[in-house]
């Protein structure tokens, strides 16, 4: 049997049930006309290590969350959801040890748009996390959508606690109007580091170097100093918001130099 017939009989198990009607003496092929009567049947735990690994992946891993909301909104249409199928870590102790990576360090995971890493979900058609304050530890891979025109109800300090150390960060930029506001909104990200890698998506437009700037800041190892981020003119049109007092602003304060 192979893993593809294996993995599609696990999704059938819970739909279908053995027969239950007894078959009688006379009913019985003999062991001439029927070779494969006498074939063992071969368990799961039996499969190779390397077959069990594709079978996870193929059960609880899922395409990477599209790194902007207008991809993600396109494409929504033209395709069904992706789900997981994570009742295999119930089956016993050591698929649950050998799966459980598969569903939370392989996938990316949505963040919450106000409590962050510590309320995370895996899409948006699923159910924030339960047991996040245990789970989370073992998440490595995040997509976060920051506004850039409104408040952000959160601060640098939750920002560096829930994505700190990450394997990867996907950003998604977002405002209401082109050109409508500046990068002050980004600041809460500086404090962020020892991420492997950072993508930003999204409204970009107007401040390229100084994203170029919080990426490096990021993918700077833990606890390292950042030289602060010296503002220079990023594209021809980034002059107009020191021309225009009416453009939204945030209100978070610059980061501080600490001696």
């Amino acid at each position: 049997m192979s893993y593809l017939s294996y993995v599609e009989s696990l999704k059938r198990s819970s739909q279908m049930s053995a027969p239950t009607t007894p078959t009688t003496p006379a009913e019985m092929p003999s062991s001439s006309s029927s070779p494969s009567s006498t074939t063992p049947k071969v368990g799961f735990m039996s499969l190779p290590l390397e077959l069990r690994f594709q079978i996870y992946d193929l059960l609880l891993s899922i395409p990477p969350h599209p790194k902007s909301s207008s991809h993600h909104h396109l494409s929504s249409y033209a395709q069904p959801p992706d789900h997981v199928y994570p009742a295999i870590l119930l089956a016993n102790r050591q698929i649950n040890w050998e799966a459980t990576p598969f569903l939370y360090s392989s996938n990316m995971f949505v963040a919450h748009p106000t409590l962050l890493a510590t309320f995370p979900r895996l899409r948006n058609w699923y159910p924030p996390m339960r047991e996040a304050k245990t789970l989370v530890p073992l998440i490595h891979r995040f997509h976060v959508q920051v506004r850039l025109d409104l408040p952000l109800p959160y601060d640098r300090k939750a920002v560096a606690e829930s994505f700190s150390g990450l394997d990867e960060l996907s950003i998604d930029l977002v405002q209401s109007m082109f050109l409508g506001v500046d990068s002050n909104n980004l600041a809460v990200f500086d404090a962020v580091r020892g991420v492997n890698n950072v993508y930003f998506s999204g409204s970009t437009t107007g401040f390229e170097h100084y994203i170029a700037w919080l990426v490096n800041a990021m993918t700077s190892p833990e606890g390292a100093e950042v030289a602060p981020y010296e503002p220079q003119e990023d594209a021809p049109w980034a002059h107009i918001w020191s021309g225009h007092a009416n453009l939204v602003r945030s209100s978070i304060p610059p980061i501080e130099k600490q001696e």
